[in-house]
């Protein structure tokens, strides 16, 4: 193998990656330009949305069918967690809220290790045949259907905040929240499809991935934590600077795994951080 097909392969594997980490920031981004809370509790929706698709397909179901029905599930959750546990701390500190959703995120876990186990599982990849050929590097299938799919949610996401009026009162809250409320716009059923939105996302992370990760109770937490750095190095108001650092990220791990090792591709990572907070605290495309 050349260093330019070396290169390419690196290449797809950081867009892959990218891809995951820029769909887990932009559903963190979303719940909380809304509701101005940081929902630690993602990775584990993360890996919900995987396992009901690994056993919905298992179990019989095609793929197109079970991915929908995982989506709806997932949104359902989401707003749920809203409603039951989020709503009634709504006016506590930020630091209840933060703690609220690790809370969730421990007891989502923990159904998670009492439904599914311990065990590790795969879901079938969305299309049979062999990887392509492209300048001498393989491009499994699963990676352009994660990529297509990451666009398409993209161009959803825009036509639903730019084009629909509950978009538009989402954007209303984003903006102003005392402000929606004074002109009538219902800000808790905007919180609540907030939360929504993101779990369907995070779920929906946790779909595309299935078929090339093992997938078991723990498996959400480095997502997370990567989404994380990537909502805040984007910045944490800004859905194109979450999708657009978190290629960056993904492209920047996989070239430090081959060109240096996988023992530093974390320590770059935290490292570009670290420079971010320090010199631009709101991150590359957020709003101080």
């Amino acid at each position: 193998m050349t260093q330019f097909s070396q290169f390419t392969q690196f290449l797809f594997s950081g867009l892959t990656l990218g891809s995951l980490y820029a769909l887990m920031a932009v559903s963190l981004v979303i719940v909380y330009q809304v509701s101005r809370v940081i929902c630690f509790a993602q990775g584990e929706l993360f890996v919900i949305g995987a396992l009901i698709m690994i056993t919905l397909t298992t179990n019989g179901i095609p793929v197109i069918p079970a991915f929908f029905l995982t989506i709806i599930a997932s949104t359902c959750l989401g707003a749920v967690l809203q409603r039951l546990l989020i709503k009634p701390l709504r006016g506590s500190s930020a630091g209840s809220m933060i703690v609220m959703t690790i809370a969730i995120s421990l007891l989502l876990r923990g159904m998670v290790l009492l439904i599914w186990g311990r065990s590790s599982f795969v879901a079938p990849p969305f299309s049979s045949g062999r990887p392509l050929e492209i300048f001498g590097a393989s491009l499994q299938l699963q990676v352009i259907w994660i990529a297509c799919i990451t666009v398409i949610v993209l161009c959803l996401m825009w036509i639903y905040f730019e084009k629909t009026l509950s978009g538009m009162a989402m954007r209303a809250c984003a903006e102003n929240f005392l402000g929606a409320q004074l002109v009538g716009i219902g800000v808790e059923k905007s919180i609540t499809l907030a939360w929504a939105w993101g779990a369907g996302i995070g779920a929906l992370a946790g779909i595309v991935v299935a078929p090339l990760l093992f997938m078991q109770y723990s498996s959400g937490v480095m997502p997370m934590i990567k989404g994380f750095i990537a909502m805040s190095i984007g910045g944490i108001n800004s859905v194109t600077g979450a999708v657009l650092a978190g290629l960056m990220l993904g492209i920047l791990e996989a070239l430090t795994i081959g060109v240096i090792s996988s023992k530093f591709s974390d320590t770059v990572v935290f490292g570009l951080l670290l420079l971010v907070l320090v010199f631009r605290p709101q991150g590359l495309f957020g709003k101080a």
